[in-house]
């Protein structure tokens, strides 16, 4: 009887060991990004337990009997060998971990709004987020435009001229990882912002009609006093660039050399042949042919 009890205490002992043995049972998920929520299980773990990843440890953010959660670390891309060791012992059976690239991510665009014919520094637009790279390209709609990589949380690219509308704006990492887009808006709508009278001449004169968001094709909608009318109604003449206006009265009154001229999307001129050149009160809005246009502007002028 003794020495059936001397010969079974080996196998206990064994059986013990065997029973203790620190081991990885599953990991979830087996690859992520940094900042990836990972859950270990396995044991038995205690507080002597410590997770590698690789040759780097990585603290526990909870530690139970047969579980332990962890966050990636930021290291490179790649696959690592995970293993959980403690005062005296080593996973037996360490597993494989892929630290996968992080997509980049876009949190702003500034400025998200720009104007059809803003100048060149006008058109500078900065891309802030996180996990840009100096091979980051940016993509308007989906195709590639130059960028400058400032740092890893910011790119720069210079608008091209467009069409005014809505833009999505992408950033995509060598890997083929794409941030979702975020919209950038080209505004077309024209604004009066100061109006000067030009050079005189013997009949006429230029009023300069600064703004923005002009076009070739604007036109110019003229309101004023109608003193064929005995001073009590009001005439309307619409002035398209380029071109002659179109006679509201009998064509020998001044009318008949008036006309709208395109200098610059910032700036229109109005040739303006007044019957006299005592001053009175002009109401001017620009339209645009997309039919946006401009607040009703007041000046007083001959």
């Amino acid at each position: 009887m003794f020495k059936t009890i001397l010969l079974l205490l080996p196998a206990l002992w064994s059986a013990a060991g065997s029973a203790s043995a620190l081991e990885i049972t599953s990991v979830a998920p087996g690859r992520g990004v940094p900042d990836t929520r990972v859950v270990l299980t396995g044991g038995p773990f205690t507080a002597q337990s410590r997770i590698y990843l690789g040759e780097q440890y990585v603290p526990p953010l909870q530690l139970l009997p047969r579980q332990m959660d962890f966050i990636v670390p930021a290291v490179p891309p790649g696959s690592y060998s995970l293993t959980v060791q403690d005062d005296i012992d080593m996973a037996l059976q360490p597993v494989l971990f892929e630290v996968l690239a992080p997509p980049p991510q876009i949190a702003a665009i500034e400025p998200r709004n720009l104007d059809f014919c803003a100048d060149r520094a006008g058109r500078s637009v900065r891309v802030e987020g996180r996990h840009f790279l100096p091979a980051t390209q940016l993509l308007l709609n989906g195709t590639v435009v130059g960028s400058r990589f400032l740092d890893a949380g910011a790119l720069e690219f210079d608008l091209p001229e467009l069409p005014a509308g809505v833009y999505g704006v992408e950033a995509r990492n060598p890997d083929g990882t794409a941030s979702l887009p975020h919209s950038l808006w080209i505004n077309s709508l024209p604004e009066i912002s100061t109006v000067e009278q030009g050079d005189d001449f013997v009949n006429h004169y230029e009023m300069l009609i600064h703004g923005k968001n002009f076009f070739f094709n604007s036109i110019l909608v003229v309101r004023e006093t109608d003193r064929a009318a005995g001073g009590m109604g009001t005439r309307q003449t619409t002035y398209y660039a380029h071109r002659n206006a179109p006679l509201p009265v009998p064509s020998n009154l001044p009318a008949a050399g008036e006309q709208l001229r395109y200098a610059d999307c910032h700036t229109l001129v109005y040739l303006r042949y007044p019957s006299n050149f005592q001053e009175k009160e002009l109401t001017l809005q620009v339209i645009n042919p997309d039919g946006k246009k401009t607040e009703p502007y007041v000046v007083t002028m001959p």
